[in-house]
Formats: structure tokens, sequence, C-alpha cells
């Protein structure tokens, strides 16, 4: 491969990477993540919990894509905001579940309309055909990948 003539723009690796940043960042920005006491990687563990609520430590590693120790300080500070509680499993004292307060319930109202804004805003203009087409794609890589 000539690497002189190498175009990111036409990898779906920096592609992907790419619009996932740039995503994240625009939701943090305008959310105010930071002035909630959250950073960006504590949006994964907070899109996990508000799906399913009560995941184990290690199921939240695995479904972000992070490794134990990260997850563990990520955890270590939503605690400290109060934003989640870490629970012993009652099947299985060796884990932990990990549930949203009442705090980190109220912040999917006041992160995700602008989640959503963000989507509707640079979705506009695609037609829906090509945004299924799109998806289907990144589906399909995903589970590939996740096998």
């Amino acid at each position: 491969m000539d690497t002189t003539q190498f175009n990111p723009l036409n990898s779906l690796v920096f592609l992907t990477n790419r619009v996932g940043r740039l995503l994240a960042n625009e939701i943090r920005l305008r959310s105010d993540m930071e002035g909630l006491g959250l950073m960006s990687h504590h949006m994964g563990i907070l899109v996990e919990l508000w799906a399913k609520d009560g995941l184990r430590q290690q199921d939240l590693a695995v479904s972000t894509i992070k490794d134990k120790a990260t997850i563990a300080r990520a955890l270590d500070h939503l605690e400290a905001e109060n934003i989640v509680v870490r629970v012993p499993d009652t099947n299985d004292k060796r884990n932990k579940r990990i549930y949203l307060t009442h705090k980190g319930k109220e912040l999917h109202q006041q992160i995700w309309p602008h989640a959503e804004s963000v989507m509707k805003e640079v979705l506009a203009d695609i037609e829906q055909q090509d945004l299924e087409a799109c998806k289907r794609v990144l589906e399909h890589v995903y589970h590939k990948l996740n096998q």
C-alpha cells in the first residue's frame, strides 16, 4: 500500500472513531457535563445503566470496551458524585452490581435531550434509506467484532 496516497477520510476506522469522538464532545459541551461533575468517558457507563440499571461492574467493562481498572476509577468518581452506588451481588458476593442513584436517573433528563438534539441536527439532511444502510453496516461490523 502506498501510504503517501492514504486519506484517513476514506478509512472506516478513522471515520467511525472521529465521528464518535466529535459527537461525544458536542454532547458534552451542550449538556455542560463538566458542570454536572462528569467527563465524557462517564457517558458510556451512564448510557448502559440508563438502559439497564444494576449491571455488574465487569459487564460494564465489556459493554463499554474499557478495562476493569478504567471502569473501577470511573465508578469511584461516579460514586463520589452520588451518581451510582455499588451493591454486593446477592448471588455472588465477589461481584458488585451498579445502580443509579436518584441523581444518576435525573441526569438522563438533563443530558439525553442534548444528545437527541445533536443527532437531529447532524442527521437532518441525510436520506432515511442512507441512515438505515449505514446502521445496518455498522451493526454488521459490530456483531462481527463482538463474536
